[in-house]
């Protein structure tokens, strides 16, 4: 396992470029979209390592690189829709309430339904079953049939908690009413994730929270913050691998915050835009899902985990690229339907 590490450590290196002054803004739709597939990668070497793992450091990096990974989709996800909602307002609303979230859900639900009439049949009761499918047992942990759809449950309610935020907020009569928003918004991941750890239920799921609040809090002050990072870029680089190195060491949610701090300061002087990272970050979900469905169906190829690694991904990858093409035929049958009915309600 070692060896596919060493190669997609290396993989950013091939992807960054230095800013120019014709490249977007800092975190533009188009790098978010590269992170995203390069996090893609650790994801899926964190899933694939932890089910060939055979001595406590690879255990250990398998599933550090899983939590980094998840924890910087959480930061990007915050900064992404309150970036859409600074450049849409409450038109963009809809679009998260009625496009993006139904097309997570479906994916979610329809991986969820694959697994369980699969493998899982009649391991459960009726309803606990119907819960799971539909993705609804957001405090079960390891049960989920899918143990990757807590992300996608929690993603979701964040989503709509900042769909309601934002529109209160958007009522208030004062010029630092997003600033408001923002603020609340930060802080329900943080509480959340307080009150996990004290009532000692749900922390490993709960962990990576926290960089959704630091997302909402660098979209939020965004000119202020890059304005900061650019000017301190080196000690912020010094001082977040610092914080990495440690978290590694000790305790793994500061070297989930630290990365997630890196990728602001490393964004202010590049950019991630690659053909082949591009199309992972598009077909992101699909990989993070079907990861616990491959996991199964190849478990029995484990003879060699060189072998079984690359088959497994190559698998992985091929069903995401379907997964991301019935994904897209589903946002632009919602589009059809919402525009359809959009006319009819015209004069």
């Amino acid at each position: 396992m070692y060896i596919f590490y060493l190669l997609v450590l290396l993989v950013p290196l091939l992807a960054l470029k230095p800013r120019k002054d014709g490249d977007g803004n800092i975190l533009d739709a188009k790098s978010t979209t590269c992170i995203k597939g390069l996090l893609c990668l650790y994801v899926m070497l964190h899933n694939l390592g932890l089910d060939v793992a055979d001595t406590p450091i690879k255990a250990r990096i398998c599933e550090y690189t899983g939590g980094i990974g998840v924890g910087i989709f959480f930061f990007l996800s915050a900064f992404g829709i309150i970036r859409s909602y600074q450049k849409h307002g409450n038109k963009f609303l809809p679009k998260l309430l009625f496009v993006h979230i139904p097309k997570l859900w479906l994916v979610a639900v329809f991986i969820n339904a694959l697994t369980y009439f699969s493998f899982f049949q009649g391991s459960y009761e009726t309803a606990d079953t119907w819960l799971r499918i539909l993705n609804l047992d957001f405090f079960n942990g390891f049960k989920h049939i899918n143990r990757h759809g807590w992300y996608i449950a929690s993603i979701i309610a964040l989503y709509c908690i900042f769909a309601v935020v934002y529109y209160l907020c958007s009522k208030l009569k004062t010029e630092r009413k997003f600033i408001i928003a923002g603020l609340i918004l930060a802080i329900v991941p943080i509480a959340f994730r307080t009150v996990a750890k004290v009532a000692d239920t749900g922390v490993m799921y709960t962990r990576e929270l926290p960089t959704f609040a630091i997302g909402c809090l660098y979209a939020t002050f965004y000119d202020k913050i890059n304005e900061l990072a650019s000017k301190y870029f080196k000690l912020g680089i010094i001082v977040t691998i610092v914080g990495f190195c440690i978290g590694f060491i000790l305790v793994e949610d500061v070297a989930t915050y630290a990365a997630t701090l890196f990728v602001i300061f490393i964004s202010q002087r590049y950019t991630y835009y690659n053909k082949t990272t591009f199309f992972l970050g598009k077909i992101c979900i699909g990989v993070y899902l079907f990861l616990h469905y491959s996991s199964i169906v190849m478990q029995p190829f484990i003879y060699n985990e060189y072998l079984w690694v690359v088959t497994n991904a190559i698998f992985i990858l091929a069903v995401a690229t379907l997964i991301y093409t019935v994904q897209y035929g589903i946002e632009s049958f919602i589009r059809t339907i919402c525009s359809r009915r959009q006319e009819k309600i015209s004069p």
